[in-house]
């Protein structure tokens, strides 16, 4: 499993790290380090996922403050897996072609197994983390389930998954 200091160590310049601070001052240090950390593994795992963006706005944010500085984007997306550039576009301008993509449904499937890749890739949920994942934030709300419970649903489908494929998962292989 890759932690969030491997993910900060490989992934996160010092300037970087200075940029986000300066650029987030209303935010405790802590807190920029957990969203950097969610949007990275949100990036590397979406090298195999496309579609609507499963994070939450923090961590979309996040996303744009990186966008901004290219030089450095493009050399972290060169570093995530599949080494290529990953686009960023809103809503707002997509919808000029596509007048319905607000409209459209979440797709639960592709979602839940981003979900599972997160805790194959990167470990269990931990509790301070829910709240960066919309769908993992409302199975824990409205079903009432605990972090435990989710990473134990979210562990349990892997192992389905695992034993159907008959392979062993990686972050190529989420679902």
């Amino acid at each position: 499993m890759i932690s969030n200091e491997q993910l900060r160590a490989v992934f996160l310049s010092p300037a970087m790290q200075h940029y986000f601070e300066r650029k987030l001052p209303e935010v405790c240090p802590a807190e920029v380090a957990a969203r950097i950390e969610e949007l990275l593994k949100f990036l590397n795992l979406s090298t195999y996922s496309h579609g609507s963006i499963p994070v939450n706005e923090d961590i979309d944010d996040t996303w744009h403050l990186w966008v901004l500085q290219t030089k450095e984007y493009s050399q972290l997306c060169r570093k995530l897996q599949g080494g290529k550039f990953i686009h960023h576009s809103s809503n707002d301008y997509e919808e000029f072609t596509d007048k319905t993509v607000k409209e459209r449904p979440v797709d639960l499937q592709r979602t839940v197994a981003m979900l599972r890749a997160y805790v194959i890739n990167y470990g269990p949920f931990a509790a301070d983390r829910v709240k960066y994942w919309p769908l993992a934030a409302r199975l824990t709300r409205q079903l009432g389930w605990t972090v435990d419970r989710l990473n134990a649903w979210l562990g349990a489908a892997t192992v389905a998954n695992e034993a159907a494929s008959d392979h062993q998962p990686t972050l190529a292989t989420a679902q």
